[in-house]
């Protein structure tokens, strides 16, 4: 499971053509599958295919991923439930988009036209904001933007996603600057940061230059994200705190180091993987989950934030399991504007 509803089958020693029958077979399979909510209601499901051969359309791990993802945002635009096999010209179209993607990147860290947007978080039990989500996005010629999850991984292979982060960050305390917003600010970080030697000193100086607290910044670390060099990370988080810097762990709950994480390291807030938020509208388990997951971090002493709060039945519920925080579409989309989201009030 990569991802929220997106997963990933490797097939050793297999051509197109098998991995082609493969799909269908999976397509076929969640075809069969069929589930009866509530309201008595049928509901059945669907999947979006596109692959990637080595060394056919690449011969590194990160562009067979690309180029598989590419293949399967097709299968999806093309009507869904469906298996995309690329052909030759499709490599063609998709590095000519990967380089055209490269050249707005480099574009972007020239031009300085990162752009960040921030999402409200509130606290659950005065309705007032607590802190926003600072999210990143690339300003287009034409006055559109493009969403990180569009350019993060290309830049990240790059080398310049650290470039881009900084740049943002200087944009957001613009901001904060402007608005006189005094709360706490959540930086999602790249995990190729850890192998940056400065990238604290670097932040500590960019946070210095805008006379902010340290303890006002919290750096979000990705818990899907596979950190195979513990003690790496360990070096880095003991660094970041040793600045003052605070950490969350996004997603917590998604991967398998949630519990050797919260053991390990001094995290401050816990943001709850968001199809656990979700599903407690509907199901036991998940609200089990949760609670298990606040209780552990009340007895850490660590705080809790709810993510894809999309509906009044969803904050009721986040209510109920006594989590600090929350945000989503329901509380505030992400807005440009700073001043308007520090206006959220929630009765």
């Amino acid at each position: 499971r990569y991802g929220g509803d997106e997963f990933v089958a490797i097939l050793p020693e297999t051509d197109l053509e098998a991995a082609s029958v493969g799909a269908r077979r999976i397509i076929e399979a969640v075809g069969g599958v069929t589930l009866s909510v509530a309201d008595g209601a049928v509901v059945t499901g669907s999947v979006s295919i596109g692959m990637a051969t080595y060394p056919d359309h690449a011969v590194a791990m990160k562009d067979l991923f690309l180029f598989a993802d590419n293949m399967m945002y097709r299968a999806k635009a093309e009507g869904k439930n469906r298996v995309v096999v690329p052909d030759a010209q499709d490599v063609i179209d998709v590095f000519r988009t990967l380089g055209e993607k490269s050249m707005l990147i480099l574009n972007a860290v020239e031009k300085r036209s990162v752009v960040p947007f921030f999402q409200p978080i509130i606290n659950v039990a005065t309705g007032k904001v607590e802190a926003v989500e600072v999210l990143s996005r690339i300003r287009m010629e034409d006055g559109s933007y493009i969403i990180a999850d569009e350019y993060v991984s290309i830049a990240e292979k790059m080398g310049v996603m650290h470039k881009l982060d900084f740049i943002q960050l200087e944009k957001a305390l613009e901001a904060v600057e402007e608005t006189g917003y005094n709360g706490f600010l959540f930086i999602n970080m790249s995990p190729r940061a850890l192998v940056l030697n400065d990238f604290v000193q670097e932040t500590r100086r960019i946070a210095s230059r805008f006379k902010i607290d340290p303890t006002r910044l919290v750096f979000e670390i990705t818990e899907r994200e596979t950190i195979k060099n513990m003690a790496l990370l360990e070096r880095f988080i003991v660094t970041l705190r040793s600045e003052g810097f605070k950490l969350a762990i996004d997603d917590f709950g998604s991967g398998f180091s949630s519990f050797h994480y919260v053991k390990r390291f001094p995290i401050d807030f816990l943001k709850i993987e968001g199809d656990f938020i979700l599903g407690m509208k509907n199901s036991e388990k998940d609200r089990a989950l949760v609670r298990s997951i606040v209780t552990l971090s009340k007895d850490l002493g660590i705080r809790t934030v709810a993510e894809y709060v999309e509906d009044r039945a969803v904050l009721d519920q986040v209510v109920t399991q006594g989590i600090d925080l929350a945000q989503g579409f329901y509380i505030h989309r992400p807005h440009i504007s700073l001043a308007e989201v520090m206006k959220v009030n929630l009765p």
